[in-house]
């Protein structure tokens, strides 16, 4: 059945065109209607009609505005103008957007059901006209479009050509899609074909754009621009639907927007160097020129290049002492390094492999309760091959050590006086309290004193006070001087710094230097 969308802005004028005509018998049908030309654009991209009755005179977009959008993106819609009296010249503008017909309010019964019939037989023509003659004109516009994005085999005649063809259009867009690794199927059954078809029937058969094919991709050439977040959210969501219908999974990329027909191959390169890069780029968007690509702005660390070894060590400390945040920290610097060395997707993998098998051979060597499930782990961590991108990628990793973290800690209360003991040691200088402690790692003070002094024999202070003795023996060994020494190791204060010193080695730290020298 032919289908008509109304657009006008007065609701009785609406409903009285609805109610004077007998569309049933027309064999017509009233889709929807509209009540401004925003509303009318959707509600087109929504149905498709075939038909669209507009007034010529609204607030915000006219009718004039509305018809010129509506032709930049659908160049079969017949198109039906409304105006009064005092906008006739006005109405005949609209001859340049190849309107088929207008008619004066009040409308006239049969003066609007006489245009209805001739364009209902038009329209009927065209739907009911040879399948051989609509696969030889869509043979011609693929393998026309697939010349300019070459630049070869042009004729002088490419411009009426286009026109020809039906690709006189004001805007022109490049859509690529790569479909990921698939199994073969029977010939006519190949998942390609079926998504070349979903996208004709969504997008060719409503006059949103030509499919096409060029060498592994599947293309559109799209009529209009895909410029705002919301169009593209929009557009990747039916280009996922077709696909998922066609039971593949695919990458997509829009190309650069350009106004002649000539140049669309620019806008085919931007798209396949983007689709070439997608690892590189978010995996559930659609790809655009300017979209966000994993970049080392985001890195703290970026001014280092990519040691391996500090890298695996470093991870290997966030995991054993549960540090989620710095491990996503690490994680994101290590992508980065890489990046900035210009590692090949390929390499990026790899050592990300090497990172992950190196922090797990580490653990399993303090850990050996984790020698239990090494295949589950090893099956784990091999998957950095199949993640599409390289944020998945690092979301993956993290996602591997955290379990890693959540398995190594199984230990209980010793567990916990480990990750203290192993701060302690690392951070002997800082002021550390065990109170902090208490609060970090959710215990009553006097409740985790009690636990340390179970596990280390000695109290909290204590054994913090040895620890920075042992560490200021050492540097005085190396002839550092006492106030510096007494800084290096926690201790602000000199004086209480000496007293500590002889209080535990049995000498003064000058003294304890002396014998050191000698």
């Amino acid at each position: 059945m032919i289908k008509v969308l109304i657009v006008d802005d007065e609701p009785k004028l609406r409903e009285g065109l609805k109610s004077i005509i007998a569309w049933d018998e027309l064999g017509i049908e009233i889709v929807d209607t509209a009540a401004n030309g925003s509303e009318a654009l959707e509600k087109h991209k929504l149905y498709a009609p075939d038909i669209m009755i507009v007034d010529i005179r609204m607030p915000g977009m006219d009718g004039l505005q509305l018809i010129g959008s509506i032709r930049a993106v659908d160049t079969k819609v017949r198109l039906l103008i409304l105006s009064g009296y005092a906008d006739f010249d006005y109405a005949q503008r609209a001859i340049t957007h190849r309107v088929n017909g207008y008619l004066l309010k009040p409308v006239d019964e049969e003066e609007l059901t006489a245009h209805l019939v001739q364009i209902k037989e038009v329209v009927e023509q065209e739907q009911s006209g040879s399948p051989i003659n609509k696969d030889v004109m869509e043979g011609n516009r693929e393998q026309f479009i697939r010349a300019l994005i070459t630049e070869e085999g042009l004729s002088e005649g490419w411009l009426q050509s286009a026109e020809r063809l039906g690709l006189a259009w004001e805007n022109y867009q490049v859509l690529l899609i790569h479909i990921h690794d698939f199994d073969d199927a029977p010939p006519g059954q190949e998942p390609d074909v079926q998504l070349k078809r979903k996208l004709i029937e969504a997008f060719e058969k409503k006059g949103r754009g030509v499919v096409f094919t060029k060498k592994s991709y599947i293309g559109m050439l799209l009529p209009f621009r895909v410029y705002t977040q919301n169009g593209r959210e929009e557009l990747f969501h039916e280009l996922h639907l077709a696909a998922g219908e066609a039971g593949v999974s695919i990458t997509s990329a829009a190309g650069l927007h350009v106004r002649r027909i000539d140049r669309i191959s620019e806008s085919y390169r931007s798209a396949r160097e983007m689709i070439r890069q997608r690892f590189f780029y978010h995996s559930g968007e659609l790809l655009f020129p300017g979209a966000e690509r994993f970049g080392c702005d985001m890195n703290p660390h970026g001014e280092h290049s990519y040691d391996p070894g500090l890298y695996t060590e470093q991870l290997y400390y966030a995991v054993d002492i549960g540090n989620i945040e710095v491990l996503k920290t690490i994680v994101q610097s290590a992508a980065c390094a890489m990046i900035q060395e210009e590692f090949t997707e390929e390499k990026i993998r790899n050592s990300f492999m090497e990172l992950l098998t190196g922090v797990h051979s580490k653990l399993t060597q303090h850990h050996p309760e984790l020698q239990s499930r090494i295949q589950e782990r090893t099956d784990q961590i091999t998957a950095v091959y199949r993640q599409p991108c390289v944020y998945d990628l690092c979301h993956h990793s993290v996602q591997v050590l955290e379990e890693l973290m959540w398995q190594a800690d199984n230990g209980g209360r010793e567990q916990e006086m480990k990750r203290i003991i192993d701060l302690i040691h690392r951070n002997y200088s800082e002021p550390i309290k065990l109170e902090t402690l208490a609060a970090v790692f959710n215990y009553n003070s006097a409740y985790l004193g009690k636990m340390f002094k179970s596990t280390t024999g000695e109290y909290f202070n204590t054994y913090l006070d040895k620890v920075r003795i042992d560490k200021a023996k050492a540097l005085l060994k190396k002839g550092m001087k006492v106030y510096q020494v007494a800084e290096k190791v926690g201790y602000s204060n000199v004086d209480y710094f000496h007293s500590k010193f002889k209080k535990y080695v049995g000498i003064s730290p000058t003294n304890y230097r002396k014998e050191a020298e000698m």
